[in-house]
């Protein structure tokens, strides 16, 4: 017998094992024939047959996991004949044999069992026609293959022409990853490449009684290619509920061009009221160009609000390192009362390379026409309050150096206001060592920012003079930088040396344009009021300092210093609009300084499982002196400005700053029994940790007349904890009831703001509970990731088009927790306070902003998880936003429920049940309400 007919009975199931087993049964003693033409060609193709069900799957189903019976034990005759070389053996066994040699017949009755090298087929009957090219089984024959079982009710198969067929079958279809089982009649044709079916039933549930399944009149399975039946009728349980007149699935593996599953729902098609909105989206087609470049166009229909067309370029070179995207959308507003819609387009593109491993170039572009018209047809929060960013970043490594070329721009949606950084160049060379003590570490930078169609802040008033309807009330503003660094290590001396230069101009709306009044000098009643339309200015500053070795490095860790600072506020040279122009320079005055940063420690016992607490306290000084020094005239009228008396002399520079660390730290008691652990390497925890900002004191300014020398108008406290996840409590108080410095401000705290942000896990008050009673900690779960699958369609490359998730705005919101997780919250708050202002000789009371986040998650039970984000406005008695979201997972199915309210007054409802296997068979009630305040 042919070694190879092995292979067919593990490879192709049933149909195939029993057609090596027959027909060659009486010539098991024989040496093998020659190798036939016909049977390689249909091992050629035996990987293309469904893979029957494995042996846990097959308990679970109920079907048997191993065979009934074994084989009797061999005697010695028997053993001779096993060990003889170059002979394949089948072993059978039955109640009864019969042997008919002139009809090459062979009949097993009763109890049939067929072992050909470990592969089993066990029956009530097994039949072995050869002259007929026959082979029969019946009475629940059952093939066992190591751990795959294979059932069916009888079968027939002709092992000349390579058919058969199936009674009752029940195999296993595996698409992307996914089991499909498919049971009824099956038919396998003579290339062993396709299967026929007939009143079958197609399911992924893995119960005995399915959840669900389809049942379908006819099906036509080709290997590997695609799957077909008709009509096709849902059943959950064994209720219809849905009919369908075909399935279709296109089951080859990788990308493949085809129609994009459309989103409809069932209330699109039949509204259930008249003021539904209907909404078709994924209308379209994707094209699998090559196995580097994909293509993908779609629609997007909202009644009464607008049309959006989609499309995206994918490109990946993999000998070249480079993979990207470009994406192209454009939103058609409807008109409203006459008025006609606003138009919107939309490009991303991003793209990755790596030219070899010391040069990158990594952009990322986000760029639309028209904020407003995202920004109002947006039922997404996340992207209402958002901006669209764009980053391009080249970055190329030398031997001497490394430079770095990038480019940033973002877009807020809510004002359309731009800010961008081009270009962003960095050079950094490599330090260079001249001699063993000296080094010299120099850098450069140029960085051109600009801040365009900027809101103006305030209206415009017709009773303002001097303003024309052609005046721009949305200013721009540039501004060039460029900073040369040139420090210099000597010894343990560091000598700091840069250079910077700016350049900025600046558009002024109007309002805030500056005015200056000229004189006649021949009739000084006369006086011309000259508008000033932009703001321009250069300055080049040079800054140099020397960094003194350290003093007692191990205690006080003071840091002695000596720089030269400019005489006056402001850059070393500068040019603007009251020079004309010209530059004009300041003069360079020598400064001392020196840092403090001690550290002080006390310890107290322990309490519970801490054997020990730690508290240590870090203030840190900081002292400056620099002397007056004389500002001459034409430096001192430039920065003044016309109309204000210029400052010809600073006075004398000399402060304390002074800031302070607190920092609690319990050690963990070590295990009773524990003698391996070192005391000393016990864990550690932060129990608390206070963060005082700096308080500053001028000891001139306080020897002036009618003046203190506090510098410090406000405080601030930050308070981490270990105790508590995610935990920081930040409070800032306004220390004066006035101006900060002057004699009649008199110091009086009061709370100017507050914030508060922490998460709570079921964890968390195990963790709080077992730190005082010893207990074992319980490891925190991770933060769930937030799905953010951007507006763009984006195929995963599979099927007929690509398969689609769920909606795109539902999918941006995130899942709420997984299923069967506990409960975690996440809270914020937020107080912020203002103190009262004079306004027309009045006192005008502010009130408080307080607001409140909420994020809510849990899972009442394993098959549900409920989650709920919100934001309140405590002073305004009103929530800004809600989502709100529901899963229940119905094993291979999965339902969702999910509310969506943004600030802008859009809302949306969307109740969804799809297939978990098959996303596209669906069950859909959406509902949006879109641009109410248009």
């Amino acid at each position: 017998m042919e070694e190879t007919s092995r292979q067919h009975l593990i490879r192709i199931g049933l149909l195939a094992a029993l057609m090596c087993l027959g027909g060659r049964a009486v010539e098991a003693q024989d040496p093998p024939p020659p190798r036939r033409v016909q049977a390689d060609s249909v091992r050629q193709q035996i990987d293309s047959m469904p893979t029957p069900i494995d042996t846990a799957m097959a308990a679970q189903l109920g079907l048997p996991a191993s065979p009934s019976r074994t084989l009797p034990s061999a005697d010695s005759v028997m053993e001779a004949l096993l060990e003889l070389e170059g002979y394949g053996v089948t072993r059978y066994a039955a109640d009864s044999l019969t042997m008919l040699a002139p009809t090459s017949e062979i009949r097993l009755r009763g109890q049939a069992l067929v072992d050909r090298e470990g592969s089993i087929l066990e029956a009530d009957s097994v039949d072995f026609l050869q002259d007929d090219c026959m082979l029969l089984a019946h009475g629940d024959p059952a093939l066992f293959d190591n751990e795959t079982v294979l059932v069916g009710g009888g079968m027939t198969y002709n092992t000349c022409d390579y058919r058969g067929i199936i009674a009752d079958a029940l195999t296993k279809l595996q698409q992307f990853g996914v089991d499909w089982y498919l049971q009824g009649e099956l038919a396998v044709d003579s290339a062993s490449t396709r299967v026929y079916g007939a009143e079958n039933v197609i399911t992924t549930c893995d119960h005995p009684e399915p959840h669900y399944h389809f049942s379908a009149g006819s099906i036509k399975w080709v290997s590997n290619n695609l799957l077909v039946a008709r009509p096709a009728v849902l059943y959950v349980r064994d209720v219809p509920v849905m009919w369908l007149p075909f399935l279709f699935q296109d089951m080859r593996q990788g990308r493949r061009s085809g129609i994009l599953v459309p989103r409809i729902g069932i209330n699109d098609i039949v509204r259930s009221n008249a003021g539904y909105r209907r909404q078709f989206t994924n209308l379209g087609y994707y094209f699998a160009i090559n196995d580097y470049l994909d293509f993908q166009a779609s629609a997007d229909w909202f009644a009464g609000t607008h049309t959006a067309l989609n499309g995206q370029f994918r490109y990946r070179w993999l000998n070249r390192f480079v993979n990207g995207s470009l994406g192209l959308s454009r939103i058609f507003e409807v008109g409203q009362d006459g008025k006609p819609g606003g138009r919107s387009m939309r490009l991303q593109w991003n793209h990755r390379q790596s030219f070899n491993q010391q040069t990158r170039l990594n952009a990322s572009v986000d760029y639309a026409t028209s904020a407003r018209v995202i920004e109002q047809n947006a039922v997404d929060p996340l992207l209402q309050t958002a901006t669209l960013g764009s980053r391009i970043n080249f970055s190329k490594q030398f031997d001497w150096g490394t430079l770095t070329v990038g480019a940033n721009r973002t877009q807020d949606l809510s004002n359309n206001t731009v800010s961008q950084t081009l270009p962003n160049i960095s050079l950094s060379p490599a330090p260079i060592n001249i001699g063993e003590l000296v080094t010299w570490s120099p850098s450069f930078t140029l960085t051109k920012t600009q801040r365009l169609h900027q809101q103006p802040g305030y209206e415009l008033t017709p009773e303002v003079e001097g303003i024309s309807e052609a005046d721009s009330i949305f200013p721009d503003q540039s501004d060039l930088s460029v900073r040369i660094a040139t420090p210099i290590r000597i010894g343990r001396w560091n000598w700091q040396n840069d250079i910077s230069i700016r350049d900025f101009n600046q558009t002024l709306v109007p309002g805030s344009r500056s005015t200056v009044e000229i004189r006649d000098p021949t009739d000084s009643t006369v006086v011309s009021t000259v508008f000033y339309g932009e703001d321009y200015g250069t300055s080049l500053d040079w800054n140099t300092g020397i960094n003194l070795p350290s003093l007692f490095p191990s205690t006080w860790k003071l840091q002695p210093s000596v720089s030269f600072r400019n005489a006056t506020s402001g850059a070393f040279m500068i040019r603007n609009r009251n020079t004309n122009g010209a530059f004009v320079s300041q003069g360079k005055m020598i400064s001392f300084g020196a840092g403090m940063s001690p550290a002080f420690f006390g310890f107290f016992p322990g309490v519970g499982p801490i054997s020990r607490i730690r508290h240590s306290v870090s203030p840190r000084f900081s002292w400056n002196y620099q002397p007056a020094a004389e500002v001459p005239e034409e430096y001192a009228r430039a920065i003044a400005g016309p109309g204000r008396i210029p400052e010809l002399r600073r006075p004398t520079t000399h402060g304390l700053t002074m800031s302070l660390s607190q920092v609690f730290e319990g050690k963990k008691r070590l295990a009773p029994g524990d003698t391996l652990t070192d005391p000393r390497n016990a864990p550690k925890i932060k129990l608390l940790s206070i963060q005082t900002s700096s308080i500053a004191y001028d000891f001139e300014q306080a020897k002036e007349e009618g003046r203190t020398g506090w510098m410090t108008q406000s405080i601030q406290n930050s308070i981490t904890s270990d105790l508590l996840r995610g935990f920081t409590f930040s409070i800032a108080h306004n220390l004066w009831d006035g101006p900060v410095g002057f004699d009649s401000t008199r110091f009086s705290p009061s709370l100017s703001s507050m914030s508060a942000r922490f998460s709570l896990t079921g964890a968390t008050f195990m963790n709080v509970l077992a730190l005082f009673t010893g207990g074992q900690a319980r490891e925190e779960p991770q933060e769930q990731q937030v799905q953010n699958q951007g507006d763009l369609l984006q195929p995963q490359g599979t099927g007929m088009g690509p398969p689609r998730g769920l909606d795109r705005t539902m999918g941006r919101m995130g899942a709420g927790p997984m299923m069967g997780s506990g409960f975690r919250a996440s809270v914020t708050y937020d107080d912020q306070r203002r103190e009262p202002g004079e306004i027309g000789g009045q006192i005008v009371e502010y009130p408080a902003n307080r607001t409140l986040g909420l994020q809510f998650g849990f899972s009442p039970t394993e098959n549900w998880s409920a989650s709920w984000n919100t934001q309140y406005n405590i002073t305004d008695k009103e929530f800004g936003q809600h989502i709100l979201r529901l899963d229940r997972d119905m094993h291979r199915w999965r339902a969702t429920f999910s509310f969506v309210k943004t600030p802008n007054g859009n809302f949306a409802f969307n109740f969804f049940v799809s297939l978990t296997d098959q996303p596209e068979i669906k069950f859909q009630y959406d509902q949006r309400n879109v641009n109410q305040g248009r």
